[in-house]
C-alpha cells in the first residue's frame, strides 16, 4: 500500500477505531496480567493499532513453521508501549507524519523531551515518536519481560535489524502493513 493511502486509512482508523470482543480475546489469549497493564497504558487509538499489527502477524505465521509465535504474538501487542497513554494526541500523530515526510532531519531536531505549551508539547511528541521503540524497551525491561521480547520492541523500526531475527522482519512488515 502507498504512503498516499496508508496515512488517511491510519488517520480514519485512529479517528474511529472501536475495540471489539475479537480484539479483545486476542490481548487476553497472549498477554498476562502484568503485559496487559503495559498494554493498557497505552492510548485507546495505540492499542487498537496493537492489535491489528497483531491480527495481520497472525496470518503471516500460518505460513511460518519455526517462528517463536508466541513472542511474536505478544510483540505485536506491545510494540508501541513506549507510547504511553497521555503523551501523543492524534494531531501530534497527523503533525509528526507531516513534518517527517517533509524532512527526517527537521523533525529529529524538533524532538524534545518535556511538556509545556504547544510548540513544547509537539517537540515531545516528536520525542515519544522518534524514541518509543528505546522507552518501550526500556518499559519492557523494567517491568521484567524477556530480553528476546526487549529485542523486539527496541528495534521495530529498524529495518538494518531485521536479518538478524525472523520474528523482528515479520514485527517490521506486519507493523509497515498497518
Amino acid at each position: 500500500m502507498t504512503m498516499f493511502l496508508k496515512r488517511p486509512r491510519q488517520f480514519f482508523r485512529a479517528l474511529f477505531f472501536k475495540m471489539t470482543q475479537d480484539d479483545l480475546a486476542m490481548v487476553n489469549k497472549y498477554l498476562n496480567k502484568d503485559e496487559k497493564q503495559l498494554f493498557f497504558n497505552m492510548d485507546p487509538a495505540i492499542q487498537k493499532h496493537c492489535v491489528n499489527v497483531a491480527f495481520t502477524v497472525q496470518n503471516m505465521l500460518k505460513d511460518r513453521p519455526g517462528t517463536d509465535h508466541g513472542l511474536l504474538m505478544k510483540a505485536a501487542l506491545l510494540h508501541d508501549i513506549g507510547k504511553l497513554r497521555g503523551s501523543l494526541t492524534l494531531m501530534d500523530r497527523v503533525w509528526y507524519v507531516l513534518v517527517r515526510k517533509a524532512s527526517r532531519r527537521l523533525a529529529e531536531k524538533l524532538a524534545r523531551p518535556g511538556k509545556g505549551g504547544f510548540l513544547a508539547r509537539l517537540r515531545y511528541a516528536f520525542y515519544i515518536h522518534i524514541n518509543h521503540g528505546e522507552i518501550g524497551a526500556s518499559i519492557a525491561q523494567n517491568s521484567g519481560l524477556g530480553e528476546d521480547l526487549v529485542f523486539l520492541l527496541r528495534h521495530h523500526h529498524d529495518q538494518a535489524m531485521a536479518s538478524r531475527s525472523v520474528e523482528l522482519a515479520l514485527l517490521l512488515l506486519a507493523d509497515e502493513l498497518n
